[in-house]
């Protein structure tokens, strides 16, 4: 069974729940999403939903060009010494 058949399985199997299988599900979505998934570079912990901002926040950056390329970045970590 692909991802679009398990969505839709899913979708009907909670059209026919009753309150308390939605609140089970309900309770297992909150874990997932307040799970820590990794680490920020300070070593702060990221659940999903922060991670997945942090993950659009660097698309965009490319996107929009707000970065740098390894070489310009070389020679800007040389001139830190010098600060």
């Amino acid at each position: 069974m692909g991802l679009p058949e398990l969505k839709d399985k899913i979708r009907l199997q909670l059209d026919l729940a009753d309150e308390r299988v939605l609140r089970i599900v309900s309770s297992v979505f909150d874990n997932y999403l307040n799970e820590i998934v990794s680490y920020d570079s300070k070593g702060n912990p990221l659940e999903l939903s922060e991670y997945h901002n942090k993950v659009e926040e660097g698309l965009d950056d490319v996107k929009y060009g707000r970065i740098i390329s390894q070489e310009n970045l070389n020679k800007e970590m040389k001139n830190w010494d010098n600060e």
